[in-house]
């Protein structure tokens, strides 16, 4: 039988957060999802699209996209990835999915061909040697021991690769000062992979919960909207979209609401009430949070009244959060073809010790350089650590002289053209970021911690999930990636979709 509107009134006091309250709330509730990144527009398009359409979006920035961002450079219609730039597998990755339903939207990319090793005096590493160091390094990272091993990721690939390179024939040949550039190399590669500082820092089992999914690991997106192309697919507002997909996010989003505080117990009706830095209040049944992990870690304490429960406050302590940097370069010709797609840094301890004595010093924090997919003019350099950090807040013509030096040490005999332009990310000094995406730290470990405590939703008194928690720090096997990210929101939409199919069917008999 129908529910009487006394009834219905009494419910309501539990879900509201006003006075008033009419049926129609208990099917269809006030949401608010902070943040329109990836998995920000994912839990918006989720709910609409199942029937939840009472949204309301607060972005800190004039945008969409967070760590998503791509940006025109270059000629033409170009665009670059400042943030995400590949899709990384197909099985099981569910951006994969939605970006194959598009036929040519991605394609392999370039930069997984010809990757160069190349030393400061501009000797290029034999691809067989090469390919040998690289298979070595690979097995010392899927060894058992590891998992077992208490000690720092790094402590253990070290000790591992230099007992390898000891007691093994095949190994004999390779020159010693060689193994130890290699070394660097690998740290620098894994520091880049994982948006970390040291792998010093991080526990030998840290890639026990972390799930690649299998496939190509570097599929380049095509056409003018690169990466961004999954925010109107996930939207339903790519051409060819079913329409019956479409979400009206233009009337749904709110840009310019940096939130400050959100009050999830206490609050009239035991609703959820969020306030921004301009002093607007939103009030809600709940509250989807998919700011980056950055956001959190400088915020949590004045972000959430009450405080953060222990067991979500030390996930947000204890999860690794790093920042890794682009620098693009459009020159006024193509990257000569002796280039290669790729090259990785390799430096002699005599010529790092040169550079540190110059102007240039903050140069040590390019990895690699490569091309860009369909942008034959443009370089990409890629920057690991504190010295990336650093490169962030650097005036244009500084970086320009800084990589034009880089270029002349490890590839002077190639001439390139002028510099037109360049552009890069400042993942870290921007406050809606403060980083770039998350891993698993000693602390992480040490804490006994990890995404799944990240997770939790914010309960009231009758075990209702009042601010649900999303993003890629937030996923236990896809964390650091977009199909991460946009899983989690996806998994906190349909969280409430359960939620209110259950609440229907109780209004329904």
């Amino acid at each position: 039988m129908k529910w009487s509107n006394a009834v219905i009134g009494l419910l309501c006091g539990l879900f509201v957060g006003s006075t008033v309250c009419s049926e129609r709330d208990m099917v269809n509730p006030r949401v608010i999802i902070v943040g329109a990144g990836a998995a920000g527009v994912a839990a918006v398009s989720k709910l609409y699209q199942r029937g939840l359409t009472n949204l309301t979006v607060l972005e800190a920035s004039e945008r969409y996209g967070g760590r998503i961002r791509t940006t025109p450079f270059g000629s033409g219609a170009g665009v670059v990835e400042l943030g995400a730039q590949w899709c990384h597998g197909e099985q099981g990755n569910v951006v994969h999915e939605l970006a194959s339903r598009f036929p040519g939207l991605l394609k392999s990319s370039i930069a997984k061909k010809e990757l160069a090793l190349v030393r400061s005096n501009g000797e290029r590493i034999d691809p067989t040697v090469f390919g040998q160091l690289m298979a070595l390094a690979e097995a010392i990272e899927e060894l058992d021991e590891r998992r077992e091993f208490d000690g720092s990721f790094g402590q253990f690939f070290e000790a591992k690769f230099w007992e390898k390179l000891d007691i093994d024939e095949a190994y004999r040949g390779v020159d010693r000062e060689l193994a130890r550039q290699f070394l660097v190399y690998y740290h620098n590669y894994n520091r880049g992979y994982s948006a970390y500082d040291s792998w010093y820092d991080v526990a030998a089992h840290e890639a026990d919960g972390f799930e690649i999914t299998e496939g190509d690991q570097l599929l380049a997106w095509t056409g003018a909207r690169g990466y961004s192309s999954i925010l109107d697919i996930l939207s339903g507002n790519y051409p060819g979209s079913d329409a019956s997909t479409r979400v009206p996010l233009d009337a749904l989003t709110i840009f310019n609401q940096f939130v400050t505080n959100i009050q999830w117990q206490g609050a009239p009706g035991n609703s959820v009430v969020v306030t921004t830095e301009d002093g607007a209040r939103y009030d809600a049944h709940h509250v989807i949070v998919t700011v980056s992990l950055g956001v959190l870690k400088e915020n949590y304490r004045t972000m959430f009244t009450p405080p953060l429960p222990s067991v979500n406050r030390q996930a947000v302590e204890g999860i690794q959060f790093g920042a890794v940097n682009k620098i693009f370069i459009l020159f006024n010709a193509p990257i000569p073809a002796q280039f290669g797609n790729a090259i990785s840094l390799l430096w002699y301890e005599r010529d790092l010790l040169a550079l540190n004595q110059t102007k240039h010093a903050w140069t040590e924090a390019v990895s690699f350089f490569y091309r860009v997919d369909s942008q034959p003019n443009v370089l990409c350099a890629w920057l690991n650590g504190p010295l990336g950090r650093q490169a962030e807040l650097l005036p244009d013509d500084t970086i320009r002289e800084g990589l034009l030096h880089l270029l002349s040490v490890f590839v002077n005999k190639i001439e390139f053209g002028e510099v037109l332009a360049i552009v890069k990310s400042n993942w870290s000094s921007n406050r809606f970021f403060r980083g770039s995406y998350s891993s698993r730290s000693i602390a992480t470990e040490r804490m006994q911690t990890g995404a799944k405590y990240l997770a939790y939703p914010l309960m009231d008194i009758n075990s209702t999930p009042r601010v649900l928690m999303a993003g890629e720090a937030t996923m236990e096997k896809y964390y650091s990636t977009v199909h991460g990210a946009v899983a989690s929101g996806q998994r906190e939409a349909n969280r409430l979709i359960d939620l209110y199919k259950q609440k229907r069917g109780s209004n329904d008999q």
